[in-house]
């Protein structure tokens, strides 16, 4: 980092003293715990720390005696129920193994699913519901993902039930909110299926449910977001399909590697669009930035977070990685933004009550000048900061020191 004290941003007005300790209240971070291995080895204790450092926690259906730990730690902490929208899993019933073969007589679906509705259910009063894949005729199994069946999403009727289901489920264990995962963009996500073969034909399907189960969530008191894949592939998408919803995630968040993967200013802004589009609609959108890996690199992790507090306004929600070590928020007062977002050659940067935040999204390295003086990650005093490409920082304002708007 640079000692340059050239300053391309106003002078600063008025003194601004740093925060005490403690997370932003800028970030809000959120969790997933899915995977029942890690679920069953998780202690008392550690949920107690996921408790106090997620502002959500989303767990299986099944999992719903962690609630009253989790809100015992953190009393504001919401808990919210995972639930797929498009796909049907045969591993979901009462047998000793979970499988639920052929659904012969006496094999049941469990009353806690990880979909909306039951697989022997729907083998057995809608057959019809599960749609078959272009290439041999026969039921479509999620490519990667054998035990999971695509649903017709697309059907009213398949609508309606997975709307009453998953109601009943949030409202018998008292979940705060349900993450809907599989709001398909693509015909060949998971396989092709005869009925929906192209983008096209998916996208009209997967908007109908929006507008059906999007509504009838928000009016019946449940909190709801939407899982949508690949959305920055089709221009627009993202902005149209917020309408009708409480709001979206997105998943891969300027990487789906352990390294960032949004590496130019125009990739950089399909997605950071996606942010300021769930701002500009008040709607409570999610970023998950990475593979679900701890080898998330540290760059990755200063990206997304300093890319997200550029457009954010306190309504959505940050996670990188694996999501337990979170996203390296500040433990430090960041406090109200100054300004929006601006733009100096080619980095971007937003300053707050007590700091900053700055991303250089393009593929070369570039210095900005701060506007004033800020404490880098080690304390150390700096009025200007070489980013390298696709990277970003939070710096905190010094004693004394204004900060730039």
């Amino acid at each position: 980092m640079a000692l340059a004290v050239a300053d391309l941003g106003r002078d600063p007005s008025s003194p601004a003293t740093p925060g005490r300790p403690m997370r932003t209240a800028a970030v809000k971070p959120f969790s997933q715990w899915l995977d029942e291995a890690a679920v069953k080895a998780t202690t008392r204790t550690q949920w107690v720390t996921i408790a106090r450092d997620n502002a959500i926690v989303v767990l299986n259906s099944w999992d719903f005696r962690l609630i009253p730990i989790l809100k015992q730690a953190n009393p504001k902490i919401q808990v919210w129920v995972y639930k797929d929208l498009s796909g049907l899993r045969s591993d979901d019933c009462t047998t000793v193994s979970g499988y639920c073969g052929n659904c012969t007589q006496g094999v049941a679906d469990s009353t806690l699913l990880s979909s909306g509705v039951g697989y022997c259910w729907v083998k057995r009063n809608h057959p019809n519901w599960l749609l078959s894949a272009a290439s041999n005729g026969r039921p479509l199994q999620f490519r990667g993902y054998p035990d999971t069946w695509e649903a017709d999403y697309g059907s009213p009727a398949y609508q309606r039930q997975w709307i009453r289901n998953v109601i009943a489920d949030v409202r018998g264990h008292r979940w705060d909110g349900v993450e809907v995962d599989n709001a398909l963009t693509t015909a060949d996500a998971y396989g092709v299926a005869a009925k929906y073969p192209t983008d096209a034909a998916v996208q009209a399907a997967t908007y109908s449910v929006l507008r059906e189960v999007g509504p009838a969530l928000r009016d019946a008191g449940v909190a709801s977001v939407f899982n949508v894949g690949y959305a920055t592939t089709f221009p627009g998408l993202w902005q149209r399909w917020l309408g009708p919803v409480q709001g979206l995630e997105q998943e891969f968040y300027l990487s789906y590697s352990t390294r960032p993967n949004a590496v130019s200013a125009t990739a950089w802004d399909g997605y950071e669009d996606e942010v300021s589009s769930c701002a500009a609609q008040h709607k409570s959108c999610w970023f998950h930035s990475g593979a679900y890996s701890p080898a998330i690199t540290s760059r990755t992790r200063k990206y997304a977070l300093a890319s997200y507090l550029l457009a954010a306004n306190g309504r959505q929600y940050l996670a990188v990685g694996d999501m337990r070590s979170g996203p390296h928020a500040p433990r430090w007062a960041l406090g109200k933004p100054l300004s929006p977002m601006k733009q100096i050659g080619a980095v971007r940067r937003r300053y707050f009550a007590g700091g900053v935040a700055i991303v250089n999204p393009s593929d070369t390295r570039s210095t900005a000048y701060l506007g004033g003086t800020y404490l880098d990650s080690g304390g150390h005093p700096v009025s200007a900061i070489t980013l390298g490409p696709a990277s970003g920082a939070v710096l905190r304002a010094a004693p004394g020191q204004g900060t730039g708007n």
